[in-house]
């Protein structure tokens, strides 16, 4: 191969590296994500979260009846952003990931970037931008003080 077509299959090579990852960029750089984590008990009870992803802990929330707390940020590089969060009241706790860079997720479930969790006294509901409605995804599991909460940390991991 002579230098002159070295030189343009180096340049060609670089073309498709930068096409294959302008999404990954686009996306990582532009659009930012937004969690919101809303009280919808209908008793007037606290929700309290902890939420985390490998890289931010967003500490223990005290959540006030019909109230939220929201975050917003942008996803890695990679799009392995993962937030994961314990919910607990009275009632039962729960251990979820509430944020994770999936299309199908994200599209059908979030509405794009933009997921909405709900506690109710029967579980934890996600808005689904699809249906139009919150739809349960997980009930609560029975109030556990002995567990591990170190939970978050080997789930950060995996």
């Amino acid at each position: 191969m002579s230098s002159a077509q070295s030189v343009i299959t180096k340049k060609m090579m670089l073309v498709i590296v930068l096409c294959l990852t302008q999404s990954l960029v686009t996306h990582s750089i532009l659009n930012k994500c937004h969690v919101h984590v809303i009280n919808g008990f209908s008793h007037g009870e606290f929700l309290e979260a902890h939420c985390r992803s490998k890289d931010d802990d967003l500490g223990v929330r005290h959540v006030a009846p019909y109230n939220e707390f929201n975050w917003t940020f942008r996803t890695n590089f990679f799009s392995t952003t993962k937030f994961s969060c314990h919910m607990w009241w009275t009632g039962g706790e729960k251990y979820l990931d509430v944020f994770w860079t999936d299309d199908k997720f994200l599209d059908n479930e979030c509405g794009g970037n933009n997921c909405r969790w709900r506690s109710q006294d029967d579980g934890v509901y996600l808005f689904s931008y699809k249906h139009k409605e919150y739809r349960l995804k997980y009930s609560w599991d029975p109030w556990n003080k002995t567990k591990n909460l170190s939970y978050l940390d080997k789930k950060m991991l995996s």
